[in-house]
C-alpha cells in the first residue's frame, strides 16, 4: 500500500465529504483513546482501514484547525479519522 501523506502533512478535506467538509488540518497519529478502541493502526499507526456501511476506506487522522461537527452535528471535535480520498495536500512537511 501506497502511503499518501505523512505525520504533519498540512491537509484540505473535500467539500463533498459527509463531515468536516471544507475543513483543514495536520496528519498525524491517532490518538491512544482511538486506538484503544480501533485497535493498531497501519504503517506506522498512519492508516487505518474502516469498514462501515458506506464502504471499505483508508483513513488518516486528522487535527483540525477549527474544532468541526459530524455528520449528525454532534461536536464540536478537535480530530477524526477522515477518508484519504476525501483529502487534498495542502503542504508537505519537511523532513
Amino acid at each position: 500500500m501506497t502511503i499518501r501523506f505523512s505525520v504533519g502533512d498540512r491537509v484540505h478535506i473535500s467539500p463533498d465529504f459527509f463531515w468536516a467538509k471544507g475543513a483543514t488540518g495536520i496528519i498525524s497519529n491517532p490518538p491512544p483513546e482511538v486506538t484503544s478502541l480501533s485497535g493498531v493502526w497501519d504503517n506506522g499507526n498512519l492508516t487505518h482501514q474502516e469498514h462501515s456501511a458506506l464502504g471499505e476506506a483508508t483513513v488518516y487522522w486528522v487535527w483540525f484547525d477549527e474544532p468541526q461537527r459530524d455528520a449528525d452535528g454532534d461536536g464540536p471535535y478537535r480530530g477524526g479519522s477522515i477518508w484519504e480520498s476525501a483529502l487534498t495536500l495542502v503542504s508537505r512537511t519537511s523532513n
